[in-house]
């Protein structure tokens, strides 16, 4: 056990950068896109446009007044039920968290292609060989670190970012003429949303571990330029299946494996309104589902070689 919290704080020292300051400069970026946006309806030049538009029916004489003459009728919570708004809340928290997550995957890609790959390049490969640790520990520290661990300073930046919006409203919603913003809190389902991500995050995991088995497996096994072969392999694969078998299966489960498929997101349904698309129920089903665990079967492999050539590879 101490063995792996080592590894796993050594990890957290050598990307600490990528794993903290990228969910800590969106949670920024969000909060004050989130203060510009009711900035852009406060004031009562914003509630006169609007009024005038809704009582002349005319063509708006400016887009700006237009949009924000409908950001502050979405946010008349007063007029909402009581389903509506929690349906808005989700809603609201799926939106928040989608540079999150594509963050972290973006990072966790670059992480673990770089990790057995520069360990050999500048041959500090041979010192972690030299101590008490196997490939395999050290392999799957990566892998653990990575998908599992790190994950869960996005979810507390998630949540920052949704409190933090939620705060702005309260302070200068007033002033934009939103009402009933303490219904917004009563429904905003901070918690709620914060185990759904947690949940998310194991289920992706398992659910993406073909892919992050593959990068793992490529940092270990190429002598250069990783990412390129992570990249050059599977295309050449796919080229080959469509012209001798005029199937699409490799790409197709690639494309699948890469999705978010049990994270909260937004999606646009027949009716054009956005409905978060992922909760507790679909994280099970995709859980229970016989592609989630051939994809495990599948990574076990990929981890195999990796251990393998981690074993083998002391330097580039």
């Amino acid at each position: 056990m101490r063995t792996w919290l080592t590894l796993l704080r050594r990890e957290w020292w050598e990307h600490k950068s990528g794993f903290l300051w990228t969910p800590v400069a969106t949670a920024a970026l969000v909060i004050l896109a989130s203060a510009l946006a009711l900035s852009l309806v406060s004031g009562t030049d914003t509630q006169f446009s609007y009024s005038t538009q809704q009582q002349s029916g005319a063509d708006s004489t400016s887009d700006a007044f237009e949009w924000r003459g409908s950001l502050l009728q979405m946010l008349d919570f007063s007029s909402w039920s009581a389903p509506v708004l929690s349906e808005r809340a989700a809603q609201f928290r799926s939106l928040i968290a989608q540079p999150f997550v594509l963050g972290h995957f973006l990072v966790a890609v670059f992480v673990l292609l770089g990790g057995l790959h520069d360990d050999r390049r500048d041959r500090s490969v041979l010192f972690w060989k030299s101590m008490p640790v196997s490939d395999l520990e050290t392999v799957f520290s990566k892998l653990v670190f990575a998908v599992w661990v790190a994950p869960l300073v996005a979810i507390a930046a998630i949540l920052t970012a949704q409190a933090g919006s939620l705060c702005l409203l309260t302070l200068l919603g007033p002033a934009a003429g939103v009402t009933g913003v303490e219904l917004a809190w009563q429904h905003a389902g901070l918690l709620n949303g914060a185990a759904v991500l947690l949940s998310g995050y194991l289920v992706q995991g398992l659910w993406a571990l073909p892919v992050y088995a593959w990068l793992l497996l490529v940092s270990a096994a190429v002598p250069r330029v990783p990412f390129v072969w992570a990249l050059l392999l599977p295309g050449a694969g796919v080229v080959l299946e469509g012209l001798f078998f005029r199937t699409s299966v490799l790409s197709s489960q690639i494309w699948a494996h890469l999705s978010f498929r049990a994270l909260p997101r937004p999606e646009d349904v027949d009716n054009g309104a956005v409905q978060p698309a992922v909760g507790f129920a679909e994280q099970l089903a995709l859980l229970g589902s016989s592609d989630l665990w051939l994809g495990v079967a599948v990574a076990a492999g990929l981890l195999a070689a990796a251990v393998y050539f981690r074993g083998r590879n002391n330097d580039l």
